[in-house]
């Protein structure tokens, strides 16, 4: 493999890195402006929903950083999976605020996780890693 091979590579993790931080300061500034219109009631998971994304991102740019690049199937479930956390936590914030609750938001970690672990699956045993110009 040639090396620009391998910085085209890195370059698609780190967009798509860079897309998970977006959709980071997105969750964060949601949650910052829901919570300033809800009258001082406050959730923790509107709070914190943040965080997936941002965990989803350091992990691309630490793979960014490895040896082997993950296939297009691993993105795509840790962007699904990062996306279902953070809408599960949004969701759950919305309706902790509103005082109430819901037990169809538990199906949002059993997604999330399932996704997870498609996307470890995924890494792990996909040995073809993805062909040059695959990752756009």
């Amino acid at each position: 493999m040639s090396t620009s091979v391998i910085e085209q590579r890195r370059r698609a993790l780190l967009r798509h890195a860079a897309g998970q931080l977006i959709a980071a300061m997105f969750c964060a500034v949601f949650g910052l402006i829901y919570e300033h219109f809800s009258f001082g009631v406050y959730s923790n998971f509107m709070l914190y929903s943040f965080i997936f994304p941002l965990a989803a991102g350091l992990i691309l740019v630490l793979m960014a950083l490895g040896k082997r690049p993950p296939g297009r199937a691993f993105l795509n479930l840790l962007g699904a999976a990062s996306a279902t956390f953070a809408l599960g936590s949004l969701a759950t914030g919305v309706i902790e605020i509103y005082g109430t609750d819901n037990l169809l938001l538990k199906v949002y970690p059993v997604a999330g996780s399932l996704m997870l672990l498609l996307a470890a699956y995924a890494y792990f045993y996909d040995r073809k890693g993805y062909e040059l110009g695959e990752i756009e």
